[in-house]
């Protein structure tokens, strides 16, 4: 009988690509890794949505770190609304300065724009400015502050507006 031999050299890479693929699984951020409940479970809906603006501490590998972060979520939650839907949307500011959020890319009346110094005082500490808006548009959008480093410290997320009409290219 003729039997091959294995040779060592394929079986070690084979090892070497497989233990490769886990290490990397590891480095990405937790939340890449959320399934699609537990996705759903971090959005919020509705006519009206409450957000929260605080400190929240992380961990980040084996230490703990401050984020500013919405509704004690870092990104925040993601907000899912409907073209046609008015929505009241009630900011509470839990910070120790003044905040704010922008509707990143969203037609908006002026004085719920949320970028402080234009059409807008911004959110005191311990205060809650009411945000009402109609959608007017459908897509993905998202929202943050426009305060002075906040944005960069966490306050942001994801903003879905579904269309009101079915897509009606498949």
């Amino acid at each position: 009988m003729n039997y091959k031999r294995l040779s060592r050299r394929p079986v070690l890479k084979a090892i070497g690509t497989a233990g490769t693929l886990a290490a990397l699984d590891t480095l990405l951020p937790p939340w890449s890794r959320l399934t699609a409940a537990e996705a759903k479970a971090g959005e919020l809906s509705g006519d009206t949505i409450d957000l929260t603006i605080s400190e929240t501490p992380i961990r980040i590998g084996d230490r703990v770190a401050t984020a500013k972060t919405i509704n004690g979520m870092l990104p925040g939650p993601t907000i899912r609304l409907r073209e046609g839907q008015d929505v009241t949307l009630n900011v509470t500011n839990r910070l120790r300065e003044s905040s704010s959020i922008h509707w990143h890319g969203v037609l908006v009346p002026p004085e719920m724009d949320g970028v402080p110094g234009v059409s807008f005082a911004g959110i005191k500490p311990g205060e809650t400015f009411v945000y009402k808006f109609r959608i007017k548009q459908y897509g993905t959008y998202w929202y943050h502050s426009h305060s002075p480093g906040q944005e960069q410290a966490g306050v942001y997320a994801p903003l879905i507006f579904d269309p009101i009409n079915p897509d009606p290219v498949k």
